[in-house]
């Protein structure tokens, strides 16, 4: 007896089936800002808040100031609500006492997982929450509660970083060696905008102009005993080129960054000239890197600010403290910032 297989009902039931499968299909969009390879349908995910207080007016504010900004992601995408996500991660981090480099990297994560929003849908098999964490991080609630999944998320990063290893990597690398997620190459590139972030909702309760100076002048500049010049070196886990002296007397994350990304929004905005005060940098950050240079201000050397006096981790020689034109004639390619951490 020939064994009948499963009914199928009739022909056009099964062609108006199909039809109605295509069209579902042809719908289904990936939303940005959903995890990592994870395909939703047009409808919003639905979310819970990021925190006890809420949506707040200065979320709102922050988000329409940090959008023109933003150049990847979250361009175009960042509102109050996803501001007063990034808020308490932000300020887990800082709870914990590490540095803004580990919030970097928490948001580039968030950005990547879940647009910076707390999906408490299971989208992507059982992930939940900011950082779309699976079963095995934690129960529902806690995976939902967003200081709690920072602070999983941060003490993995420092179980697979021991020592502060994780200071001197790439973003994109702590970032995947954290979450392991199949696109470990999608990362990297929301880093940028994940430092915009970060630096808008870090507090610039910094160094004073005064501490920038005396750190400066912690490598003995003009001295016997000042730091020799090296771009592979480091002293006190600084590079002893331009860009780690700075870092250093700015007290950023060493080994520190180079010109190019002091001048980024991570870490400064840019100024006139003429508005220099002590602690501030003037950076030739184009060219060749043997052309490259980051210079501390220290303080004008005449009242018509033709010359300045400043500090530079001078190649050929190392610390030193003198007085310096750059960048007061144009079209040598030297301009002005402010460090974001200076008060």
């Amino acid at each position: 007896m020939r064994r009948s297989g499963p009914t199928a009902g009739p022909p056009r039931a099964a062609g108006i089936a199909r039809a109605f499968l295509l069209l579902a299909v042809a719908t289904m969009v990936t939303v940005p800002g959903t995890s990592a390879g994870a395909a939703t349908s047009a409808a919003p995910l639905p979310t819970s808040p990021c925190g006890s207080g809420g949506v707040t007016a200065a979320d709102e504010e922050l988000a329409a100031r940090l959008d023109p900004l933003l150049t990847m992601k979250m361009h175009g995408y960042i509102d109050g609500y996803r501001v007063s996500c990034a808020r308490t991660v932000v300020g887990t981090v800082r709870s914990r006492g590490l540095p803004r480099e580990a919030a970097v990297i928490a948001i580039t994560t968030a950005i990547i997982e879940s647009g910076v929003r707390n999906i408490n849908r299971e989208v992507d098999h059982d992930s939940l929450g900011v950082f779309q964490q699976r079963l095995a991080w934690g129960s529902a609630a806690q995976r939902l509660d967003v200081a709690w999944a920072t602070g999983a998320f941060l003490d993995k990063m420092l179980r697979k970083y021991p020592d502060g290893s994780w200071r001197t990597a790439p973003v994109g690398d702590v970032c995947q060696r954290v979450q392991v997620s199949k696109f470990p190459e999608r990362y990297q590139p929301q880093a940028g905008d994940a430092g915009k972030i970060v630096s808008a909702l870090w507090p610039a309760s910094g160094l004073t102009r005064a501490q920038v100076i005396a750190r400066a002048k912690t490598w003995k500049p003009g001295t016997a005993q000042r730091v020799p010049y090296s771009q592979t070196k480091t002293y006190g886990g600084y590079r002893t080129d331009g860009s780690g002296y700075a870092s250093m007397a700015l007290r950023l994350g060493a080994p520190g960054p180079v010109s190019t990304g002091l001048v980024s929004a991570v870490h400064s905005r840019p100024i006139p000239i003429s508005e220099l005060r002590p602690g501030d940098l003037v950076i030739r950050a184009t060219g060749p890197a043997a052309a490259r240079q980051v210079i501390i201000f220290d303080k004008w050397a005449d009242t018509r600010h033709r010359s300045y006096w400043a500090y530079q981790q001078r190649r050929g020689y190392g610390t030193d403290h003198r007085r310096l034109t750059h960048g007061l004639s144009p079209g040598a390619g030297f301009l002005a910032y402010r460090p974001l951490n200076v008060r």
